[in-house]
């Protein structure tokens, strides 16, 4: 059985008037039916059903027994044995009818359980239409957002497959450029093993020239000595003509001042020469830092 919550008695009077009344209207013939009651008291099913059980209770839904007094007819036949057959035959209706009036009332409580029961099973499934009403309202609405949204979304992403479209075509360019680049790269790889290759001739250029510079400038230098050794020489000749002070001092002179106009000579060619040499060890030194640096 269902356990009813504490029901207010404005309620309980009211559906005990409502269902006094349409017994009434039916002329206390059959008793009111549920949903007639739920519907004149404006009250739920499963309340309905509680109260209408308690007054059907109270009702007097059984015939009145038959009275103990016997009929005109019989009284007047006078007839012991009909006064006595009568009597079974009242008691034997009351036990029958004390038998369907209980058969009835077990009846009646088995079906105001079902109805309860129904009630409530109606009342848990409007429940749960109006809780999946809502979700479908729901879902329709985020429906037609998604919607908006995926029409508001449709221009930038036509704008995003048109950028695409450009990085890719930029994209194909930069690789075009890449590879001008890197056979640039390789010709100018080639280049400088070329410049390197000279700068290394120059190196070695250099290096004999400055060779050269080193015996030219150990010959000047023996030059000068020479030269020194001459002038003295020519200082001491001179000295030692001007002591004996005969003869033609003029020509014995000519030929130590030959010696040193050719001495002098000599050297004038030496230090030019080694100017030159210098000249082109400055030029391949030069030559070979620009190649350096170019690298």
């Amino acid at each position: 059985m269902v356990k009813a919550d504490p029901i207010p008695a404005e309620v309980r009077e009211r559906i005990h008037r409502v269902a006094a009344e349409l017994y009434a209207k039916s002329g206390y013939q059959s008793l009111p039916a549920l949903d007639d009651v739920r519907k004149c008291a404006n009250v739920d099913m499963n309340v309905a059903s509680l109260v209408l059980k308690e007054w059907r209770k109270i009702q007097p839904v059984s015939p009145e027994p038959l009275g103990s007094k016997l009929p005109a007819p019989v009284e007047e036949a006078g007839l012991a044995a009909i006064d006595a057959v009568w009597l079974h035959a009242q008691q034997f209706a009351n036990q029958h009818l004390r038998a369907a009036q209980a058969g009835w009332q077990t009846e009646r409580e088995e079906l105001d359980a079902l109805r309860a029961e129904l009630a409530e099973a109606f009342e848990r499934q409007a429940a749960e239409l109006d809780a999946t009403s809502q979700q479908l309202s729901m879902v329709l609405a985020l429906n037609a957002r998604q919607q908006q949204e995926l029409e508001r979304a449709a221009p930038r992403l036509d704008e995003s497959a048109s950028r695409l479209g450009e990085t890719e075509t930029r994209l194909v360019t930069v690789e075009r450029e890449l590879g001008e680049t890197h056979e640039k790269l390789a010709q100018s790889y080639d280049d400088v093993r070329a410049l390197r290759q000279q700068c290394d001739e120059l190196r070695k250029e250099c290096d004999g020239l400055r060779k050269q510079q080193a015996q030219l400038q150990e010959e000047l230098r023996v030059q000068r000595s020479d030269k020194e050794s001459a002038h003295r020489a020519v200082a001491s000749l001179r000295q030692q003509l001007q002591a004996a002070g005969g003869g033609n001092p003029a020509g014995q002179v000519g030929a130590p001042e030959a010696a040193q106009d050719s001495n002098e000579s000599n050297e004038i060619e030496a230090v030019a020469y080694g100017q030159s040499v210098s000249s082109r060890l400055a030029t391949s030194s030069r030559a070979a830092d620009l190649i350096v640096r170019s690298r």
